[in-house]
């Protein structure tokens, strides 16, 4: 999954928690939240109407929540008269009932305790409120009782009324709903600035009657709610802050994680010897394990890189070591031939002793004019061979017969015997490897002793030659392959041969191998099998 996928379903997964928290929120603790404070709200209302008439013993500056339920008593303490007030009325109440005289006076001990409100000594207990109340119910319901006989003299102030009145209610309207072909209902609302009063009356038209039903209600204000909002936002915001900070840190340690472990792998694959690391193992299919993966190719890539420029070093230092031992064979090695054929010539020229005879000696100097041609060749065809590569399928016995076919005089004078064994197939250059096999058999025919024999063993992509009786010190072992190392003091050669084996071998992209055996020296050639 993609960083971009990530991130936009880790956006709406963090959008789905806010969702769910919010309308938790709203669901759960909203409700409790308000009604606790509007139960708050009534509670200072209340305290507030109640100081604020203690004051001005009126309602014309007060706030009041249900102008039209809402009122006030005052109970003088002398005196028979009693006082009523709201937001549309004021009332002065004469008491003209002794019995509920005496009900006064006891109420007005009652709230006279020292004590105050919690502990009244010598109040009334709730029996004598019990029958106070009755004697109440009693006067004031009594039947057939008329204008009169009525224990309360009532009188109402109308100009303090009006004058309450005046600007309590605005914003009137109404609006009809017709919601079935058999019922309407009108509502009419009203306003005094902090509420809004509302009526609703349904009419509704039956098979022999109009129904009419009235419903009023007090509509809930947004000043109601918006303190509780306010009140909840430093939690809302506290919640929604910390959940998003963990959704983020959990959101940002799956980016920084990979990213921290790909530093790591950059660090050990700096401080590795030839990028040998292990590869990096992506635990996401994202743009970062994407990133991990193209890291790997990379140190991959430079690892070959490497590999190929070590191995280019290589055949630099070979090609180098060819240049070097063609400059010391042109330099050093042709002197010695050159220098006897000219000692013989000169010898011959001037008739000295036994140079007289030049039938005897031209030979020699014959032989030594070929040894030069056969130095010049292998450093010629050192120089040549390695950017003419050309190959082919070569039988192994048929090239191996027809070099050794060049050296059964020498055998011979040495009463050497060549055995050639099995046969095989080579998909290889067949001029290098017949300079491969012609040098070995001339080790072979130049160092094994006379009266042994010469083993040559074929097969597929193997040659294998034998000298019984032949020993290669052990000091010369490692290094017998290097260029003019000669395994035989009593007969020094150029040295050349064992070099230009395991020179042309590598270029052939074979393997040589010489050693001591019981029986004499061994010495391999081994090709890997060609591709099918």
């Amino acid at each position: 999954m993609g960083l971009s996928k990530k991130t936009f379903l880790y956006s709406i997964a963090l959008s789905v928690i806010m969702v769910s928290l919010v309308a938790g929120y709203f669901a759960f603790m909203l409700p409790s939240l308000y009604v606790d404070h509007v139960k708050k709200d009534n509670l200072n209302s209340i305290a507030a109407i109640q100081e604020g008439y203690m004051k001005t013993k009126s309602y014309k500056e007060l706030t009041v929540k249900n102008p039209s339920g809402t009122f006030s008593v005052e109970i003088p303490d002398r005196g028979d008269e009693i006082y009523a007030a709201g937001k549309f009325f004021q009332v002065s109440i004469q008491i003209k009932d002794e019995e509920l005289k005496e009900v006064l006076e006891d109420f007005r001990k009652y709230t006279d305790s020292p004590k105050g409100w919690k502990e009244m000594e010598g109040g009334l207990s709730e029996n004598e409120l019990m029958n106070a109340w009755n004697v109440i119910k009693e006067k004031l319901l009594a039947e057939g009782s008329g204008a009169e006989d009525f224990p309360l003299e009532i009188k109402l102030n109308t100009q303090a009324a009006e004058n309450l009145y005046e600007n309590v209610y605005k914003g009137e309207y109404g609006k009809l709903h017709i919601l079935s072909d058999s019922m309407i209902v009108y509502e009419n609302g009203i306003s005094d600035g902090n509420n809004v009063f509302i009526n609703y009356v349904a009419m509704g038209k039956t098979e022999d009657s109009l129904v009419i039903s009235v419903l009023p209600v007090m509509s809930p204000q947004m000043n109601d709610l918006l303190p509780v909002l306010l009140g909840s936002l430093p939690m809302i915001v506290a919640l929604v802050f910390f959940l998003v900070l963990l959704a983020s840190r959990a959101f940002s340690r799956r980016i920084v994680n990979p990213i921290i472990r790909l530093a790591g792998y950059a660090e050990q694959a700096k401080a590795a010897e030839g990028f040998q690391i292990a590869p990096f193992v992506p635990k996401s299919n994202d743009e970062i394990g994407a990133l991990g993966s193209t890291l790997n190719e990379l140190y991959e890539k430079l690892r070959q890189n490497l590999l190929e420029l070590e191995e280019k070093n290589r055949m630099l230092e070979e090609e180098n070591k060819r240049q070097e031992v063609f400059l010391r064979a042109s330099s050093h090695q042709l002197k010695t031939p050159v220098a006897a054929a000219l000692l013989l010539v000169e010898g011959m020229m001037n008739q000295v002793g036994k140079f007289k005879d030049t039938q005897e000696h031209l030979p020699k100097v014959k032989e030594q004019l070929w040894s030069m041609q056969k130095i010049v060749e292998d450093i010629l065809y050192l120089n040549h061979c390695a950017d003419n590569l050309s190959i082919e399928p070569v039988s192994l016995k048929e090239i191996t017969e027809e070099a050794a076919g060049a050296y059964w005089v020498q055998a011979a004078e040495k009463k050497l015997s060549i055995e050639i064994q099995g046969d095989g197939r080579l998909y290889t250059d067949r001029e290098i490897f017949k300079k491969i096999i012609d040098n070995l058999i001339s080790n072979g025919v130049q160092y094994t002793p006379e009266g042994e024999k010469i083993c040559i063993s074929l097969s597929d992509n193997t040659f294998r030659v034998e000298n019984y009786g032949a020993h290669i010190e052990e000091e010369l072992l490692p290094d017998i392959c290097e260029p003019f190392v000669s395994s035989n003091t009593k007969q020094k050669g150029k040295g050349l041969g064992l070099y230009l084996v395991s020179y042309y071998n590598r270029l052939l992209g074979g393997r040589f191998r010489i050693s001591n055996q019981e029986k004499g020296v061994l010495a391999e050639l081994m090709f890997p099998a060609a591709e099918s």
